[in-house]
């Protein structure tokens, strides 16, 4: 469909990031705060809403609050881990 938006994943879970992908969700694996920085830099154009798991999101605060600022990035959502 036209203008529908694309998720990405990205957690310090590798069972989440298999689940989602499961579901038809592209992720990526990411144990620090370098690692998601990086995974956020990487995002394509065309992905409208980042979900990030709440642990990877408790130790990585201050680096969703510097790409939430932003305008042109994507909607950053933090879902709870099973």
């Amino acid at each position: 469909m036209a203008g529908m938006s694309k998720l990405y994943a990205i957690s310090d879970n590798p069972f989440v990031c298999t689940g989602l992908a499961l579901a038809g969700i592209s992720s990526q694996p990411a144990q620090s705060p370098d690692e998601l920085s990086r995974a956020l830099e990487g995002i394509a154009p065309d992905i409208g809403i980042v979900i990030v798991t709440a642990g990877l999101a408790a130790i990585c605060a201050d680096i969703l609050e510097k790409y939430r600022g932003k305008a042109h990035v994507p909607l950053i959502v933090v879902i709870p881990e099973p």
